[in-house]
């Protein structure tokens, strides 16, 4: 009588987190039979991070655009793979939080600067969305911060709008008691993601105010950029002493 093969899998070779992180994605819907083959010939090789399908689970579709959804909207060649830099942990946080009325997005960004935006975006207002005509950024002066270009990617954002009328500084005393993963989203961030959120479903946030951002202007005050309404996406800088209900602060997770 033939003897059935058993397959072993040691605690040496692969630890309970790795399984469990396997049939995550099986349940996902990333990894199907074949891979479970090849992860028991090899398990470390499955060790990967968190997948698109897994995020939008977690979060809800409504509060996630795809790197092929972003490029899309922008016109750019979407990338080959583009690695979610958070925790599973890290998104069912923001999850709960934004059941108790927070508005955590994972957003992907091309990584374009405020100025390549304006180039692709321009300033008519029949052609939403757009920027308003308001010129004073695309002054030479303004180039160190203007032509900025952040790190493409995934990005968790909370477009809450946070920190209404309190000034610059005591906005970051509240920031800093959220601990080192949180911080003010780059101004080149925030403008692109709410402007992509824009052209994949039509949605406009920030109509009534301006996330104020941690760059400063040439004359030393501090830029926020937001109120998008038909005006379209405005740019200012203001001095970072004021407090107004207007000025608030978007905020974004480190990556992990």
């Amino acid at each position: 009588m033939a003897m059935k093969k058993r397959v072993v899998i040691s605690q040496s070779t692969v630890s309970a987190g790795q399984l469990e992180d396997f049939f995550r994605m099986i349940k996902d819907g990333t990894f199907g039979g074949e891979e479970l083959a090849a992860f028991l010939e090899n398990p470390k090789k499955f060790s990967k991070g968190l997948t698109i399908v897994r995020a939008i689970s977690i979060l809800g579709a409504s509060k996630v655009i795809t790197a092929e959804q972003a490029s899309k909207a922008w016109e750019m060649e979407a990338p080959k793979s583009a690695t979610i830099r958070y925790s599973e942990k890290v998104l069912r946080i923001c999850a709960q939080e934004n059941q108790d009325g927070e508005d955590w997005r994972l957003i992907y960004i091309n990584g374009l600067s405020l100025r390549e935006q304006i180039e692709k975006r321009g300033t008519d207002e029949t052609k939403q969305p757009c920027f308003n005509n308001e010129n004073w950024w695309l002054e030479k002066s303004e180039e160190s911060w203007a032509k900025a270009k952040p790190q493409a990617g995934y990005y968790l954002i909370n477009f809450k709008g946070k920190y209404a009328i309190l000034n610059w500084n005591k906005q970051n005393a509240e920031i800093a008691k959220l601990g080192p993963d949180v911080e003010r989203c780059h101004e080149a961030v925030f403008a692109e993601a709410i402007l992509t959120i824009c052209l994949v479903n039509g949605e406009c946030i920030a109509e009534s105010w301006y996330h104020w951002s941690n760059s400063a202007s040439s004359d030393g005050d501090r830029v926020s950029v937001g109120h998008f309404d038909s005006d379209g996406l405005g740019v200012h800088s203001v001095w970072d002493g004021r407090s107004w209900d207007c000025l608030r602060v978007a905020l974004v997770r480190k990556f992990n």
